[in-house]
């Protein structure tokens, strides 16, 4: 087992699937070795099916030269359509691909309409004409990796609705069963209870504000909110319950024995497949439903399997299903759990009271997973054993009762309706004081690799079954994972990570005193914006709970996108604007300088006169005695001249007289990076941050020419991903972060 894992993990940790032949083709011959022959073998067929499976999924996905194309598509609504200010998201299962010379066999499609009619419904079939784009995402530090959940989901493309030929609506279908009463939650129930119930019905976590998902995270029970193994084999519990109620009947009904057992294990098994099905049957209630299977299958055959031989071959089934699952975080979740409580039963003895023996289950589950939770969510919620205590009881009560109860209270009486949405009010309201009045949550910093083996340590330690006296000593070890400091840069130096958020500007600087944020990424006509996707995971990682300094160039929608959420988010000592007057907010003009750590920031006026909005940007320099870093924000080419006439010495404040580090004016627009602003800064780098396939063509061929026409090095967030500037004491160093943590479903 050992070895088939390590056969599929390198699969998913390499860059490029063109190695692995290779790769078998020397493991198969070093065969002949006798002692290692079978793990060998093993490993083998681990990366033989990463491989095959990675082709595969590869072969369907949309390449970049068919971006931008307009397609005539048919096929059928599946899951549940998502609306939000006028907009429709679906996804498109497709009855045939496209009949085009050279398109890929697409099999699904996430697809955008941008009106509110037709109104769809999970189901419908439809034959429309859409543009299309690559499944491509942002690829930042500590964000989530879309490209690889659009792999394992089998999106080969994405894009938008242009019309709709014909829509063949299908009331019988599960989808629009499913959409049918996600909004008849909608219309019964408070926004709360009905985005709770549609969390554990259907699935569904859209309706979930950014509020209770933080409140659920900094409490420990957003698990509760995502239906995966617990919520399956709470209900498949409950049909292994009423098929022991039924079984004096069924033998009293003249059915044998075995047969009688057996329908008590064929009605877990069916109820809660019917779960899974209604609440989506996404990749964790698949790895759920397999788990099950397999725990249930010894029992119908009254195998004599172990648990551990069940836990195993449940792993079996799932990475033989879905290879990627190695690298999930979610299956690691589900497995370490279902591994521990395997672990935990065998070692606990059978005495005491109930809820003692639950509390002591919470604790051991809260120790053994501390080091993973640390990792995947840079948090530590100390009330979680007792929360939890709490909670996955009376969340499971409510999974096995919906049944009974949501029928008459969705199309019955409103006083059941109204006593659920009061008791589900109220569990929110718990958790808030849980919260707020007990406090005890801890905001944490991505450990490093040798506090993460001591944590691990010593939560194996623990585990073991030792006197408490020895168990103590396991404390000790995982101090160090409970760090809430990052490792900033020492004294004099600087960390700036200039983001990939498609159109738009967001870049952070870091010093040993604080950090500075730059612009906040762009917002989408119809709300929101990508700080949640791209900027906040690395806030979070790095435990930024406040920052210095928040600058947003100018009022552009591309700039400051995210500063409404940010703002939210975190805490800013100043907050300062090229156009301070068109925010809501007060906001300090850009003008003066000062110094963090050593690191010099230094605000370049603009002259008064300048009336174009673009040249109203914030121009700020970062320096250190080495490294130097210019944001110009969207300043043009009459801007850049004046700034050049008002800063004459410019050049010679540099370090060695010239600069390291230009972010392109304006996403690399012709009307910027002019050859006389290039030719004075003599940048050795000039970074375009700006969406792929986008509209206006950035950056242009011309600037291009012109940046290359002074030697400088071009790096460009489509291509490269989130740009990493470390200004060190040896050498100003730019890491790439698509070439860094590139993997074989990484696009371009």
């Amino acid at each position: 087992m050992i070895y088939y894992l390590a056969g599929l993990m390198l699969v998913a940790w390499i860059p490029d699937l063109n190695y692995i032949p290779a790769l078998l083709l020397f493991g198969l011959t070093a065969c002949h070795l006798r002692i290692c022959r079978l793990p060998l073998l093993w490993f083998c067929f681990g990366a033989a099916l990463g491989c095959g499976w990675g082709m595969d999924a590869l072969s369907h996905r949309l390449p970049e030269s068919f971006a931008r194309q307009e397609v005539r598509l048919h096929g059928s609504i599946v899951g549940l359509v998502q609306r939000d200010d006028g907009r429709q998201r679906f996804t498109l299962h497709l009855s045939a691909p496209p009949e085009l010379d050279g398109y890929p066999p697409l099999r699904r499609v996430r697809l955008s309409l941008y009106r509110a009619e037709p109104a769809l419904q999970g189901g419908d079939e439809l034959v429309l004409t859409a543009r299309l784009y690559p499944p491509r995402g942002l690829g930042n530090p500590a964000a989530f990796d879309s490209e690889r959940r659009m792999l394992t989901e089998q999106i080969d493309a994405r894009g938008y609705v242009r019309t709709i030929e014909t829509r063949d609506p299908r009331a019988a279908s599960l989808s629009s069963l499913r959409q049918r009463l996600r909004d008849r939650l909608q219309q019964r129930f408070s926004p709360p209870a009905a985005a709770t119930l549609a969390a554990l019905l259907l699935g569904d976590r859209s309706l979930l504000d950014d509020r209770q998902w933080r409140l659920a995270s900094e409490t420990a029970t957003a698990h509760l909110l995502v239906v995966s193994g617990l919520h399956v084999a709470v209900v498949a519990g409950a049909g292994l319950l009423l098929g022991r109620l039924l079984l004096p009947l069924l033998v009293a009904l003249g059915c044998g024995g075995n047969a009688a057992r057996r329908s008590g294990l064929l009605l877990a098994f069916v109820l809660a497949a019917g779960y899974a099905l209604m609440a989506g049957l996404g990749l964790p209630l698949q790895r759920a439903l397999i788990m099950l299977a397999v725990f249930l299958f010894g029992d119908w055959r009254l195998h004599a399997l172990g648990a551990w031989q069940r836990w195993r071959y449940a792993l079996w089934g799932v990475t033989l299903m879905q290879p990627l699952a190695v690298v999930e975080a979610g299956a690691w979740l589900s497995f370490g759990a279902v591994a521990l409580l395997i672990w935990v039963a065998q070692q606990q003895h059978r005495t005491g009271r109930y809820w003692g023996l639950l509390l002591r289950v919470q604790l051991q589950l809260f120790v053994g997973m501390l080091p993973l939770v640390v990792v995947l969510f840079n948090q530590l919620g100390l009330l979680a054993p007792l929360v939890n205590l709490v909670a996955v009881p009376l969340v499971s009560l409510l999974v096995v009762l919906l049944p009974l109860l949501l029928p008459p209270a969705l199309w019955g009486e409103s006083v059941l309706a109204g006593v659920l949405d009061g008791v589900i009010g109220h569990y929110w309201l718990w958790l808030e004081w849980m919260r707020s009045v007990v406090g005890l949550y801890l905001p944490l910093a991505t450990p490093g690799l040798a506090s993460l083996l001591l944590a691990s340590l010593g939560s194996l330690l623990w585990l073991l079954p030792l006197p408490l006296r020895w168990r103590w000593l396991a404390l000790p070890l995982m101090l160090p994972l409970l760090n809430p400091h990052p490792a900033l840069p020492a004294a004099g130096r600087f960390r700036a990570t200039v983001f990939d958020v498609g159109q738009g500007l967001a870049v952070l600087i870091e010093t040993a005193e604080g950090a500075l944020l730059y612009d906040t990424g762009p917002a989408f006509r119809r709300g929101g914006s990508v700080y949640p996707y791209a900027i906040r995971p690395l806030l979070q990682a790095d435990n930024i709970r406040r920052l210095e300094e928040v600058v947003i160039s100018h009022d552009d929608i591309d700039h400051r996108g995210g500063l409404d959420l940010l703002l939210r988010d975190r805490q800013s000592a100043h907050l300062r604007a090229g156009q301070p007057q068109r925010l809501p907010l007060f906001a300090e003009p850009c003008q003066g300088e000062r110094v963090l750590a050593g690191v010099r920031f230094r605000y370049l006026a603009a002259p008064a006169w300048l009336a174009e909005d673009n040249d109203r940007s914030c121009v700020l320099l970062v320096s250190t005695d080495r490294c130097s870093l210019l944001l110009p924000g969207d300043l043009t080419a009459p801007g850049e001249r004046a700034l050049l006439q008002a800063e004459p010495g410019l050049l010679q404040a540099l370090p060695g007289g010239r600069l390291q580090w230009l972010v392109a004016g304006h996403h690399g627009s012709r009307s910027s990076t002019s050859a006389a602003w290039l030719n004075q800064l003599q940048p050795a780098a000039v970074i375009f941050s700006r969406g792929a396939f986008n509209a206006f063509g950035h950056p242009a061929a011309a600037v291009v020419d012109r940046v290359r026409q002074v030697q400088a090095e071009i790096y460009d967030t489509v291509r490269d991903g989130a740009l990493i500037l470390e200004a060190d004491a040896g050498e100003c160093r730019t890491r790439a972060w698509r070439q860094q943590k590139r993997r074989y479903w990484t696009a371009g």
